[in-house]
């Protein structure tokens, strides 16, 4: 097996993003509500198999976790072989199970906007190339693909390489007001990026995937 190890549900998040995985091992003894949070939001779009290490003797909490997606769950002291056998198992299960997926959108248009993925490029409605940093096409890909969806700013951030120079607010909150900048026909009075006040923001755009 080639593992790749991180030290935050945030960096799991990116890698999830940015890599193909065969499974998710999570250590949610430390933090249980994070781990649960991260099962039920990855299942609204992943069927990767998810292995939690959870704290012993925490029965509810195992239900809960098996409740948000999670596939399987495991307690400290851990057997390697048991380990080991049970990864192999969900591995097995995932292969048996999987069946081919549509090929993902090339291209998203939106309001008069075309956003190629393969060119990384957003073209205008005058048909112009719209200037976006890498931060800024990686957060309207994302939003592109979750139209009408509340999308927080822990969630963005994961899209983008936003968070690594400033706090997870000020960052995806930047970048937001620079792309209202370039998308917005009155960027004070946003239309297709909207605020929702301590959630985060909803991309209201009429999109088509190609």
């Amino acid at each position: 097996m080639a593992v790749s190890v991180v030290h935050s549900i945030l960096q799991l998040r990116r890698h999830l993003y940015r890599s193909q995985y065969d499974a998710v091992i999570v250590d949610a003894v430390s933090s249980p509500n994070e781990a649960i949070d991260f099962c039920r939001q990855i299942r609204t779009s992943s069927a990767i198999p998810i292995f939690l290490i959870v704290e012993p003797f925490k029965a509810d909490l195992i239900v809960l976790a098996l409740e948000a997606g999670a596939d399987d769950c495991m307690s400290p002291p851990v057997s390697i072989p048991e380990f080991v056998a049970r990864i192999n198992n969900l591995l097995r299960r995932s292969a048996y199970a999987r069946i081919p997926t549509h090929r993902q959108p090339l291209a998203f248009t939106f309001a008069g906007f075309r956003l190629s993925v393969l060119e990384r490029q957003l073209w205008g409605p005058d048909c112009q190339i719209v200037d976006l940093t890498s931060a800024e096409f990686d957060l309207l890909l994302a939003l592109c693909r979750n139209p009408g969806r509340l999308m927080r700013r822990e969630e963005l951030l994961t899209s983008t390489h936003a968070g690594v120079a400033g706090p997870v607010t000020r960052s995806i909150d930047v970048h937001i007001s620079r792309l209202r900048q370039k998308i917005e026909h009155d960027p004070p009075n946003p239309r297709l990026l909207k605020t929702v006040r301590l959630g985060g923001y909803v991309f209201t755009a009429d999109v088509m995937a190609g």
